[in-house]
Formats: C-alpha cells, structure tokens, sequence
C-alpha cells in the first residue's frame, strides 16, 4: 500500500469534505457576494498521524484544534481551493466513503 492509498483510507474515515456555496458578507464591501468554500480536514487525537498526512502532500496546514476543556487535544489538517482539488484529485481513484464529495470538488476545478 502507498501513502496515497493510505491517507484516502484514514480520510474516509476521519476526514471531512465541505463543498458548498453562500452568501458571504465582507466588511470592506457593500454588497454580500456568492462564494464557494472547498475544504478538506481530517481531525483527531494522535499528533504523529496529522503530521504524516501534511508531510505526504506538503499542501495546507496542521495545528492544534480547539477543544473543551476536560478532553483529550486534538489536532487538525486542512486544505482549501485549489489545494483540496490537487488532494481530492489524488485521493479519488482510491475513495469509497467520500467517493462522490471528492468527485464534486474535482469536477468543480476541471469544468473551469
């Protein structure tokens, strides 16, 4: 198995896919505007592992995540635009779970 194949694996299971598209009002512009928000995030508990999933690409951000108190500190990967496209392009051939969420985002940067 490669890093690709594994990482596709630990996304479906822990990873998440926001593709959606909304209204979004900025201070320094008078009218809202439509935009879109694509972004790949696996979170969990186990540093070591976050930081394999941002070194196999080298694409977005890892840090601490916030969390209440009482609970164990996590710790989050995320990549947005046009680096969740390059991810979810690599990561596809090899998904299941989240075979069709990955497909959208991929689909949404081929057609432009």
């Amino acid at each position: 198995m490669n890093k690709v194949e594994y990482l596709a694996g630990l996304f479906d299971g822990e990873g998440s896919v926001t593709y959606k598209q909304y209204w979004e009002k900025k201070k320094d512009r008078p009218n809202p505007a439509f935009v879109w928000r694509i972004r790949l995030e696996i979170a969990m508990t186990h540093k070591p592992t976050i930081e394999y999933a941002y070194d196999i690409f080298k694409l977005g951000w890892w840090g601490p995540r916030k969390v209440r108190e009482n609970l164990k500190p996590q710790w989050r990967w995320a990549v947005s635009y046009r680096g969740a496209y390059t991810i979810a392009k690599a990561l596809l051939p090899y998904s299941v779970t989240k075979y069709e969420k990955l497909k959208q985002v991929v689909d949404h940067y081929d057609k432009n």
